[in-house]
C-alpha cells in the first residue's frame, strides 16, 4: 500500500487526512509517457464527430445548361456553372461527412497509461481517498468539505464518485471536475492539481486492472 503524499498543497494550509492507495493502481514501477501521449490523443480524436462537410458539384443548386458555347467566343470551354471554378459552384475536394478520426489505442497499453497517470498524481501531487457524504444536493456544503480538507482553491480539483448527489452539488463549483470512475481519463488525471476519489469508485478502478 502506498500512502497518499502532498508535495504542491496551498501554502499555509494543514491538510486533514489519511489513506492508503492500493499499489495495483498507484504503485506502477515505470512511467509510460507514450502510452500516456498516445491515450489521450485516441480519446481526443475519439470525440471529434466528423460531420463536416460541403457540397460538391453534384450537390450544389443552379442550372445544368451550358453558359456558353464550346467554340467561337474567345473564352475558355465550359459545360456547368456548377463546375468548382464559378463563383456558387461545388467545392472541389472538399471535406466529407464519412470522415472518421478515431484512433485506435491497445487495451494494455491504455492500462498502462492510466495506471502511470494514477502513480504520477499520488507521487507528485495529490490524492485522498473521501466519500464526501452529502444529506441533500448543497453546493456551498460541498466546498464546505473540501475546505476541510484545504483543497478548495487548487486550479483543478478531480472528484471521482458515483454519487448522484455529491455529483450534483459540485456541478456549478468553477475549479471541480466530477467524474465517475468508468469515465476517468488519463488526460483529466494529468491536468489534475488533486484527485478526490470515493471508496465504491476506488473499488470499481481496482476491479478493471484484476
Amino acid at each position: 500500500m502506498a500512502k497518499a503524499q502532498n508535495q504542491k498543497a496551498p501554502q499555509n494550509v494543514e491538510l486533514k487526512f489519511e489513506a492508503n492507495l492500493p499499489k495495483e493502481l498507484f504503485g506502477s514501477e515505470k512511467i509510460y509517457e507514450q502510452a500516456m501521449f498516445d491515450t489521450v490523443l485516441s480519446d481526443r480524436a475519439s470525440r471529434r464527430q466528423g460531420t463536416h462537410q460541403v457540397k460538391n458539384r453534384a450537390q450544389v443548386s443552379g442550372t445544368g445548361k451550358k453558359p456558353w458555347r464550346q467554340k467561337g467566343t474567345g473564352k475558355a470551354r465550359a459545360g456547368s456553372l456548377r463546375s468548382p471554378i464559378f463563383v456558387g459552384g461545388g467545392r472541389a475536394f472538399g471535406p466529407q461527412s464519412e470522415k472518421n478520426y478515431s484512433l485506435k489505442v491497445n487495451k494494455k497499453v491504455r492500462f498502462a497509461a492510466l495506471k502511470s497517470a494514477l502513480t504520477l498524481l499520488a507521487n507528485d501531487k495529490l490524492v485522498v481517498v473521501d466519500d464526501l457524504k452529502l444529506d441533500k444536493i448543497s453546493t456551498k456544503a460541498f466546498v464546505a468539505k473540501l475546505a476541510e480538507k484545504g483543497i478548495q482553491n487548487l486550479k483543478h480539483v478531480l472528484v471521482v464518485t458515483e454519487d448522484k448527489i455529491v455529483y450534483k452539488s459540485a456541478a456549478n463549483v468553477p475549479n471541480v471536475h466530477t467524474v465517475k470512475a468508468h469515465s476517468l481519463s488519463v488526460e483529466l488525471l494529468l491536468l489534475a492539481d488533486v484527485m478526490v476519489i470515493s471508496q465504491e469508485s476506488l473499488s470499481i478502478l481496482e476491479g478493471k486492472f484484476k
